[in-house]
């Protein structure tokens, strides 16, 4: 009866060390949850915060990239005219003769 009074009360005080580590554990499980959640819903409102604050942003910088484009354009439109309209005005009629200062002085 020695032999299994020997293992019955080695695997008995096992078991209830496994049983308190287990229970330890969960009991320390719980505590770091219920400490990390109040940590959890401050980050959860930051990044909801962090994420509104973004997208208005984007938002801004959107319409400001818009408007850089727009007047971008602009300028490229009213140049390409000026420079149409420079080319148009100093083009030659080649078809006419040209004047020459022998032409205005027979006119005197």
């Amino acid at each position: 009866m020695g032999l299994s009074s020997f293992f019955s009360n080695l695997f008995g005080s096992a078991k209830e060390t496994a049983v308190d580590f287990a229970d330890q554990a969960e009991n320390t499980f719980e505590e770091v949850k219920e400490a990390s959640e109040p940590i959890i819903d401050s980050a959860a409102e930051y990044l909801e915060h962090t994420k509104d604050a973004v997208s208005e942003y984007v938002e801004k910088a959107s319409d400001s990239i818009h408007d850089v484009i727009d007047s971008i354009k602009e300028v490229i439109t009213e140049t390409a005219n000026e420079d149409y309209k420079l080319v148009t005005e100093t083009v030659v009629d080649v078809s006419e003769d040209g004047v020459t200062d022998s032409d205005s002085e027979e006119e005197k």
